[in-house]
């Protein structure tokens, strides 16, 4: 007859292994469910050139829509736009001539996003920038007045989607990164 001690060792034994085994089971069930958010695929490679004498980070031009766009895309990038500079959504740069807007500074607490040369803008809200489609824009009652941006009466704050009519006469949206003096935003304009 087997010893008591030997018999609970045993049966310990294989509570142990029972308990690795099921431990190793909700493991890979975790890994094999979440397999693309750890190993993400590389995005396929986009030819980029820069507009000549744009920043880094602006003025890329791809010759191709990323992935899932609906049309091809002429410009975009990620800019920081200085208190009383003029930028061009077309060209993705800070300019004095055939600028879509002026980041006009009345003074420390009074802004406003100023459309300039034709241009028309729409305030979207907070939004994903990826939310805002083609077909939305589409049909967005763009305008060519001021936007309050001001310290008090904020209406582009980040995180605010901003839809636009550039003074070409494409359309394209931005969403602001960060607000203040400068204005920093990552924008779309459309061919």
């Amino acid at each position: 007859m087997a010893d008591p001690e030997t018999r609970h060792d045993s049966s310990a034994r294989t509570q142990i292994i029972v308990a690795l085994i099921g431990l190793a089971g909700v493991v890979a069930a975790a890994l094999i469910s979440n397999w693309s958010n750890i190993f993400p695929r590389k995005p396929e490679a986009t030819a980029a050139t820069t507009s000549a004498g744009s920043q880094p980070g602006t003025g890329k031009r791809l010759d191709r829509p990323p992935q899932g766009s609906e049309r091809p895309v002429h410009s975009s990038g990620r800019a920081t736009i200085r208190g009383t500079y003029m930028f061009d959504l077309d060209k993705g740069e800070e300019t004095q001539a055939g600028a879509d807007f002026f980041w006009e500074q009345a003074n420390t607490t009074v802004r406003f996003l100023t459309p300039q040369n034709g241009a028309g803008f729409y305030v979207v809200g907070p939004a994903s920038f990826e939310s805002v489609r083609w077909s939305d824009m589409e049909r967005f009652p763009y305008s060519s007045a001021h936007i309050d941006a001001g310290a008090n009466t904020n209406n582009i704050p980040a995180g605010t989607v901003v839809a636009y009519k550039t003074n070409e006469g494409r359309l394209g949206k931005f969403i602001v990164d960060e607000y203040g003096n400068n204005l920093t935003i990552r924008w779309r304009t459309y061919d």
